[in-house]
């Protein structure tokens, strides 16, 4: 909830402030590869939510559209998005608006790192369980 939570904030922030130094196209590339992954990850909590049996055509549909997410997420958040991240650093000038939109560039960076981790160790479940997507933030509130 919290990394969810400084998600929206910082990703409004960066929205916001990339109008405010005149550079919208940082703000606009970035609601639009951060929209990409949205899709497979909704469409495979549906399908997982109608499934009754670990074997049917639901569950056997979320865990190809979980796979899908997990591929749009690597490729849109954590490969094209840390790119645009570098070319903001590189190109725009250092003056504090534009210093305090990089920390927020650099700050969604990391949280879509630690969003990364927990694909990974969903992958990594969802091989131990016989190919079966379960979320891992669930486990998460258990053990809290």
């Amino acid at each position: 909830f919290v990394a969810a939570f400084i998600h929206h904030w910082v990703t409004l922030g960066l929205v916001l402030g990339s109008a405010h130094i005149g550079q919208l196209g940082y703000g606009g590339i970035i609601m639009f590869f951060f929209d990409w992954a949205d899709i497979p990850l909704l469409a495979a909590k549906l399908f997982k939510y109608l499934s009754k049996d670990p074997n049917d055509m639901f569950q056997f549909t979320a865990n190809r559209l979980f796979e899908m997410f997990a591929v749009c997420f690597l490729a849109t958040r954590n490969t094209f998005y840390n790119y645009v991240v570098y070319c903001a650093l590189r190109d725009l000038p250092h003056n504090f608006s534009n210093i305090a939109c990089e920390v927020l560039l650099v700050l969604l960076v990391v949280l879509q790192t630690y969003w990364l981790y927990l694909i990974i160790m969903a992958v990594k479940r969802q091989k131990e369980s016989g190919g079966n997507v379960e979320d891992v933030r669930e486990d998460q509130k258990k053990d809290n």
